[in-house]
């Protein structure tokens, strides 16, 4: 067995793959290495009957081998709202009905800068919606619609799920109603086909046959030689920079990501690069992530990697690209909902109850503290994450190792909107200083704690919520640590807004509190 290290995933070749790639061997030598003077199996070249017969051959052996990848049980009874059918040669159809027995494939793409001119002309809405029930012209699309139903065609399926085409688009459209569809649609789809190296549209991801490679020397596995960098080509990639696009990979059930520098087969067991090399993830967060029936996985990894995985992916998706601020509380919410649901807790605004304390406890890791996103009609609570646009952070030395309060003095409240919590005061005698990272908190000349305010010109420092002490501190110790949310009382005197998040020596808060409500 010869494994390479490469940042986030270890390449192994085992015996178990070896013994596929042998079978692909002989039947490329077969069946299309007589003719293949002019087909490379290359990313250079990912629009020839080779490469498509190497990903064929790839969902084939996962389905046959890899039981946790199968056809998930949602499927039978889920189905897209529409399809786009691709079937026919000569023109596409846009289908409503509810299909039985059949596989689609779903595009995750970037939509990239666009005129109206341009998503009035390719996207579905109220004006040619029934137009294109009848059906229309597969040259009416943007390139990268293109390559996606080249690859459906070649795998030999006839539907695809893009949203630009299968959503209708615009204010009268029914976006509303579908985006609480999307985590099925990825979920029940046959295969995720992932634009990655198309930045927009018109790019397209399947690259033209530059020259005649070897194909024999690619899919012999005693020389294989591979300089893949999927951490690189993927994860740091275009697409994934995009928030929406990561609920799409969590469910997806497995994907083909098509990059710049190579193509990746991913699904359950690990991930299959286009010369065949396998790399499989460490036992980490990673595997999570791969989880065909995500998020099972995480009833089997203990209370502390779950915790660790759940801020890892919040994190992830807080430093993520919207083009809408306010798509924030629900680009993930799908995902979320699942999540909560193998966890038997509840959920709120991105704040599992199950880890509420050391979740409470983000600060904003942007420089530029913008407002609150203005959600209008909706509500989003000032200690969510969710209030914010930008990336995230949690405080770094806690580690699951939290005594908490009660749910009396921290917990969810009915409304389902506020936290009942207990508040308390800093001394008299403390007051905050700015530093270059944050604000300190001094009595007198010694530091007792820091703070991090959520925006720059809101600065108050008067009371507190305690979300948890150390495991490690005496309970009788006045020097142990709290840490806190800051909070501002509104006018009432009753309901209190978050200011910010920080940690402090227990003896200068004060020990009783009142009884508040957080917004």
């Amino acid at each position: 067995m010869a494994s390479t290290a490469a940042q986030g995933f270890d390449w192994i070749h085992d015996d178990f793959e070896t013994l596929w790639t042998r079978s692909i061997a002989a039947e490329f030598q077969g069946e299309l290495l007589p003719n293949a003077s002019h087909n490379a199996v290359s990313s250079d070249s990912t629009a020839n009957p080779p490469y498509f017969f190497l990903l064929q051959k790839w969902l084939q052996f996962c389905d046959s081998n890899h039981t946790k990848c199968h056809r998930r049980r949602e499927k039978e009874k889920f189905w897209p709202t529409r399809v786009i059918f691709v079937g026919n040669p000569n023109k596409l159809t846009l289908v409503e009905e509810r299909l039985q027995g059949e596989d689609y494939l779903a595009l995750s793409h970037c939509w990239g800068v666009l005129t109206e001119k341009e998503k009035n002309r390719f996207c579905t809405t109220r004006k040619n919606h029934r137009d294109r029930l009848q059906g229309f012209s597969y040259d009416e699309l943007p390139k990268t619609f293109q390559h996606a139903i080249q690859v459906t065609r070649a795998l030999q399926k006839q539907y695809l799920w893009i949203d630009a085409l299968c959503i209708i688009q615009g204010n009268d459209g029914d976006w509303g109603t579908q985006a609480k569809t999307m985590a099925d649609i990825f979920a029940c789809a046959y295969c995720t086909i992932a634009a990655s190296s198309a930045r927009g549209w018109g790019d397209g991801f399947l690259s033209p046959q530059t020259g005649p490679p070897d194909i024999g020397a690619l899919i012999t596995p005693s020389i294989l030689t591979c300089k893949c960098d999927f951490n690189k080509d993927v994860d740091e990639g275009a697409l994934m920079e995009r928030a929406w696009v990561l609920q799409e990979r969590v469910l997806s059930r497995r994907i083909i990501h098509f990059t710049t520098a190579h193509t990746y087969c991913e699904c359950g067991d690990g991930v299959l690069c286009e010369q065949l090399t396998k790399l499989s993830p460490p036992y980490g967060r990673q595997f999570f992530i791969l989880d065909p029936t995500f998020p099972s996985r995480l009833t089997e990894s203990g209370p502390i990697r779950t915790a660790d995985f759940v801020r890892f992916l919040f994190k992830k998706y807080s430093a993520s690209y919207l083009t809408f601020g306010t798509d924030r509380d629900v680009a993930i919410d799908s995902l979320v909902e699942r999540m909560a649901q193998v966890l038997e807790t509840e959920v709120r605004y991105g704040i599992f109850d199950c880890f509420r304390s050391s979740l409470l406890l983000w600060k904003r890791s942007q420089e530029d503290k913008t407002p609150r996103i203005p959600y209008g009609d909706r509500t989003v609570p000032s200690w969510s994450w969710m209030a914010y646009s930008g990336g995230i952070d949690f405080l770094s030395d806690i580690k699951q190792n939290l005594v908490v309060p009660s749910r009396v003095d921290l917990g969810f409240a009915d409304d389902g909107k506020a936290l009942d919590v207990k508040v308390r005061r800093f001394g008299e005698n403390c007051r905050v200083e700015q530093q270059a990272e944050g604000h300190v908190i001094v009595n007198g000349t010694e530091e007792v704690g820091c703070i991090w305010f959520d925006v720059a010109d809101r600065i108050e420092f008067k009371h507190c919520v305690a979300v948890g002490m150390d495991k490690h501190d005496k309970k009788e110790d006045p020097r142990k640590t709290y840490y806190i949310l800051v909070v501002w009382k509104k006018e009432d005197g009753v309901e209190y807004e978050r200011l910010g998040v920080g940690k402090v020596e227990a003896q200068y808060v004060s020990r009783d509190g009142d009884a508040g409500t957080l917004w």
